[in-house]
């Protein structure tokens, strides 16, 4: 036995044999009743937009052009507790812990902690190193090598 199940009729189909169609004599279903295209993207549109995922205030400002470096940045205190954890490849020189961090090519080593051990960093050309930094690792017995510089 089939079940013969009720097709759902369109609304438009209902109103069939009237005049308007249900919008009204006057505007007769015409124009845009919300503005044109971004229209009211501010005030009675923002949370539709909002809620499609647009971003307001987006694409403004300066383009940026040329290279973006993302620059890593590591304070001597905790390279220091990197070595003495064991969480950093370094070698031994004399009485010096040897750390290569010449493949990391845009790193700047800043003077935040404190150092107790003598440290040799081997870094790139473009690395940069703060005053404190230098001063601080200077001052436990290490020395700061740059290689590539010419």
């Amino acid at each position: 036995m089939r079940i013969k199940y009720k097709k759902k009729r369109r609304k438009s189909h209902k109103l069939y044999g009237q005049k308007y169609r249900g919008y009204g004599q006057v505007g007769r279903h015409r124009h845009h009743p919300g503005g044109r295209g971004r229209a009211g993207s501010k005030d009675h549109m923002k949370i539709h937009l909002l809620k499609k995922g647009h971003e307001f205030g987006a694409g403004k400002g300066f383009t940026r052009r040329g290279i973006e470096r993302e620059w890593v940045e590591l304070n001597v205190g905790s390279i220091v507790e990197s070595i003495v954890d064991g969480k950093i490849q370094f070698t031994r020189e004399d009485e010096k812990y040897v750390v290569d961090l010449s493949n990391m090519k845009y790193v700047k080593i800043l003077g935040s902690g404190k150092v107790s051990i003598p440290i040799k960093l081997i870094l790139n050309s473009t690395a940069k190193v703060s005053r404190n930094a230098q001063t601080k690792i200077e001052a436990a017995g290490g020395e700061i090598v740059i290689i590539g510089q010419g």
